[in-house]
């Protein structure tokens, strides 16, 4: 394995190293799963780049998902592409399955249009509100999101020797400040983006009045953390929260993904803090967070600091996408879109678990892009 291309931000108290000698030699015997959501917070102008107007952003979800399973959006759609015309890193996640060898199971929690795909696991009721609402999800949908993902988490677990996590959901990097500010986490200025530039103010803003609306209070979340989901979150957090606390009881679990996977992480956390009876708090549950070195090296945001304030295991994967031939990848060197459908954790297990070099997985992702990226798609 390469340091370089692997590079551990917080240990967790060795979690990152027991996790890497879970990984190594296990081609073929892990399992994706894209878990894809949707919000109406996407509609608000500059907090995402997962598509390319508020109408594009509503239906991204759902042609990651196609795009992920078969390499083409149904109907001829075209992939996501951010404002600046960088293509959807679903391109990126694809190869890097196919050198990791492991199967896909697509999840929609709740979207605006679900995935036209033949096998389709759907256990949401819908979309979730904005969260300047404070009632972005009703509280019993939200738990029954949990309460299915603690069963799919035990029923996987029993199959495969490792799981990924992944998501899709557009606005999600501020449904995850929305989850931690209401958790008691201090994250303001730290989530990063899938814009070049985060845009704190806006976040923080919709989030305020959020919580205002809700008026949670601490004791509230405490004893049910469910409910920071309900108010100010989306459908993706819950059900990841469950499988992931279900499956590592038995096997390693990455949630792949930056902002919004460490707030998952956190809701698992305080989760297992609170009064839940499904859950034995004293069982050892191995979860780490990967994700890629634009996410880590955002220097409009710190995602390092988070992790270290969650008490999360977190590393990330970084390629060196200046030697791809393709405009629309190197782009990513320069701060944009850095991160989706789990693209660090794939390329991460790709390599530790797969086998595959760092120059290898940029040339699998070249190919891929030339796959899946019309010519008049590149970014320009």
């Amino acid at each position: 394995m390469s340091a370089d291309f692997f590079r551990v931000v917080n240990s967790g108290d060795g979690e990152i190293a027991w996790l890497l000698d879970g990984l190594k030699g296990r081609k073929g015997k892990g399992a994706f799963f894209l878990c894809v959501a949707s919000s109406e917070s996407s509609d608000i102008e500059g907090i995402s780049a997962a598509g390319a107007s508020p109408e594009l952003r509503r239906i991204t979800p759902s042609i990651d998902a196609e795009a992920l399973v078969t390499g083409r959006p149904s109907g001829g759609a075209a992939l996501p592409v951010s404002p600046t015309g960088v293509v959807s890193p679903v391109v990126i996640t694809r190869a890097c399955i196919e050198l990791a060898g492991f199967g896909i199971t697509v999840v929609d929690c709740g979207t605006f249009k679900p995935p036209e795909l033949p096998e389709l696991k759907r256990v949401g009721k819908g979309s979730s509100r904005c969260v300047s609402t404070g009632c972005a999800q009703d509280y019993e949908g939200v738990r029954e999101l949990f309460y299915a993902g603690l069963e799919t988490g035990v029923a996987i677990s029993e199959e495969v020797e490792y799981i990924i996590l992944g998501e899709c959901v557009p606005a999600g990097t501020t449904t995850a400040l929305g989850v931690l500010t209401a958790l008691g986490i201090s994250a303001a200025g730290l989530v990063s983006s899938s814009l070049p530039q985060s845009n704190h103010d806006i976040k923080s803003r919709l989030i305020a009045d959020g919580l205002k609306t809700a008026a949670l209070t601490q004791a509230d979340v405490q004893e049910r953390p469910l409910k920071a989901v309900s108010a100010v979150g989306d459908p993706m957090q819950p059900f990841v929260a469950g499988v992931a606390l279900a499956a590592s009881v038995k096997v390693p679990v990455i949630l792949g993904g930056g902002s919004q996977m460490l707030a998952v992480y956190a809701l698992a956390q305080a989760i297992l803090k609170s009064d839940m009876k499904a859950l034995e708090p004293a069982e050892r549950r191995r979860i780490s967070v990967v994700t890629t070195k634009w996410v880590v090296d955002d220097r409009t945001s710190d995602v390092g600091e988070l992790s270290r304030r969650i008490g999360a295991p977190f590393a990330c994967a970084c390629p060196n996408f200046y030697l791809s031939k393709h405009e629309g990848l190197r782009s990513y060197e320069d701060g944009n879109v850095k991160e989706g459908v789990a693209a660090g954790a794939s390329m991460a297990v790709a390599h530790i678990a797969g086998g595959a070099e760092p120059a290898a997985i940029v040339a699998a992702i070249d190919r891929m892009y030339d796959e899946m990226v019309p010519t008049r798609q590149t970014a320009k």
